[in-house]
């Protein structure tokens, strides 16, 4: 048997060589870990030279964890300590921590997410990519910017010499499903809604959504800012709404009333309209008492009611007034549109809306905007005339 031979030292202790019966040879360190302690480890291989080389890997491995990098990280490792980084400095809020976690969640499940950052290449990325094409167009983009996050986090810590995600052939894909639009209701349908809202009466036992779904129509609040809603927010003095929180869903599901709403424009005043109030009044005076002081509460189940609740109910009546099954955003989009029929300006909508940019407000209502053009012409056009008698 050949004689161990003793090598140089590392930079984290010595290392002993000795070639073993089967011809192979082991390298054997001694080495502190990142906690301090201190251990053994042996590495193995056809030649001393790959054995000096696997013991080299590990130990620029470990004086990378030692200095707060893990260089077998993977990308939902790294994502998740930067979103909880985010969400411990309030640049995010829990209902946007948990949006995150859940994408985070779909890239775990992957082979992608089980394989460290550092040993990932553009054959993996570019074939995980092509696997997620059965996703909505959103859940795709949130999925390809954490890749994107991951990698940029990943070079910024020297954990990977290159991000690969700036590689021009690693383009977000497109879903291979059409993107679904929210349509609005039209006059009749909105009217044959309407009548049966204001005709229902809930079975024993189980909670009415009516007034909620009414006051979405009237006002074009999302229906996590009506659920959110308390009396002292109803200013018929002054004739509004004040939007000031929302129902939000953060971790494990959990239902919370979130100071602020879903965007900074969304804290706003809303006009009370007459159809509006007498709704308003009819929610005021069924108020009950409840933990959260809430205009509207799920006393059968003791909790927030969440949007989830009214959305199927809202399916249900649809049924029953023969329309086409859409979700109970399609009141927000109805409120939009008769506003839009009534010449109310974009900018007005926007505000009322809690949009934080005009641009949301005509790209997500072109369609209804186009179609005013030929009453905009013959207004322009009986103007003009006017003017024209004038002089």
């Amino acid at each position: 048997m050949a004689k161990a031979k003793k090598s140089k030292k590392n930079e984290n202790g010595e290392g002993t060589l000795r070639k073993r019966p089967n011809g192979t040879f082991e390298y054997r360190i001694i080495y502190d870990d990142e906690y301090g302690i201190s251990k053994r480890k042996s590495f193995y291989g056809q030649s001393d030279i790959v054995c000096k080389e696997k013991a080299e890997k590990f130990l620029e491995i470990l004086e990378k964890k030692k200095s707060g990098i893990d260089a077998e990280a993977t990308i939902p490792e790294i994502v998740k300590e930067k979103c909880k980084m985010d969400l411990d400095k309030n640049y995010v809020h829990e209902q946007g921590y948990a949006r995150n976690m859940y994408t985070v969640s779909i890239i775990e499940k992957s082979a992608i997410g089980k394989i460290p950052i550092a040993e990932l290449t553009e054959v993996h990325i570019d074939l995980y990519l092509r696997s997620i094409t059965d996703y909505s167009n959103s859940t795709i983009v949130k999925i390809y910017r954490m890749i994107r996050l991951a990698f940029k986090e990943a070079f910024n810590k020297g954990i990977i010499e290159k991000d690969i995600m700036l590689s021009s052939s690693l383009k977000c894909p497109k879903s291979d499903k059409k993107d679904k639009k929210v349509l609005a209701l039209t006059k009749s349908e909105q009217q044959r809604l309407v009548d049966f809202l204001e005709n229902y009466n809930a079975p024993q036992g189980r909670n009415e959504y009516t007034l909620q779904l009414l006051i979405s129509l009237y006002s074009g609040m999302r229906m996590g800012e009506v659920n959110a809603l308390k009396p002292e927010n109803i200013d018929f003095e002054k004739g509004v709404i004040k939007v000031r929180s929302t129902v939000s869903r953060g971790e494990n599901y959990r239902t919370f009333i979130k100071d602020g709403t879903k965007t900074y424009a969304g804290i706003r005043d809303i006009p009370i309209m007459e159809g509006l109030k007498s709704v308003l009044e009819k929610a005021l005076e069924q108020v009950t008492e409840n933990p959260y002081g809430l205009l509207f509460y799920d006393n059968i189940n003791n909790k927030i009611i969440n949007t989830s609740q009214v959305n199927c109910f809202f399916q249900r009546a649809c049924e029953k007034c023969n329309i086409d099954s859409r979700g109970q955003h399609a009141l927000r989009h109805t409120f939009a549109t008769r506003c839009i029929e009534a010449d109310i300006p974009a900018v007005v909508i926007k505000n009322w809306l809690g949009h934080t940019d005009i641009h949301i407000t005509l790209d997500t209502y072109a369609d209804v905007f186009n179609s005013m053009h030929n009453d905009s012409i013959l207004k322009l056009d009986s103007y003009i005339n006017k003017l024209a008698n004038v002089s």
